[in-house]
């Protein structure tokens, strides 16, 4: 995956926590030396030199470039601009709000289930096909995959969304979704 200057996160260029709190915050002293590190472990022509002085002083395994213990490559562009974020306090502030809000933002999403989906198409549960069922009924609808079923809910699938009169399903073969809009009735019980 490929990483853009505005979606890195800057304390992950520079390997430091990210603290709500100023008084935990990293002090200038530490935000230089991640730099540093940041610049010797990111560097084209010295990065293959340190991992393999690590490795031969080192007894434990060393970390593939790119696994989740050892984030990157990022480039000295990148490392210089989260550099110099982090080590100007009207800066840092700046962006420290400003990631707060995104991570504010995302969890928000994530709670209330606004996430973008590839494909999305929104039909009337009218549209679709329905097989009627002892265990109850299913309604379907082919997807342009080639899935004749792709789109599949149930009963019980409109029942546990209600409240909401909308559903939102993904193709069992592919990447693509349907937001399924349905009007619950009332029962004259």
């Amino acid at each position: 995956m490929t990483r853009t200057t505005s979606s890195i996160d800057f304390y992950e260029v520079l390997s430091l926590p990210f603290t709500a709190s100023s008084s935990t915050a990293p002090s200038k002293q530490q935000i230089k030396l991640a730099y540093h590190k940041a610049l010797l472990k990111h560097h084209p022509d010295k990065a293959g030199a340190i991992a393999k002085d690590t490795a031969l002083r080192s007894t434990a395994t060393p970390s593939a470039p790119g696994s989740a213990d050892s984030p990157g490559p990022y480039t000295i562009d990148q490392i210089t601009t989260a550099y110099k974020t982090i080590s100007d306090p009207v800066l840092r502030a700046e962006y420290d709000r400003s990631l707060r809000l995104d991570r504010q933002k995302v969890a928000e999403r994530e709670k209330t289930a606004h996430v973008f989906h590839t494909g999305l198409e929104v039909v009337d549960l009218e549209d679709l096909a329905c097989d009627e069922g002892a265990d109850g009924d299913v309604w379907y609808r082919g997807c342009r995959c080639g899935d004749e079923r792709g789109f599949s809910v149930t009963e019980e699938d409109l029942e546990r969304e209600s409240e909401h009169g909308e559903i939102v399903i993904g193709c069992r073969g592919c990447s693509l979704w349907l937001k399924i809009l349905f009007a619950v009735g009332e029962d004259d019980g």
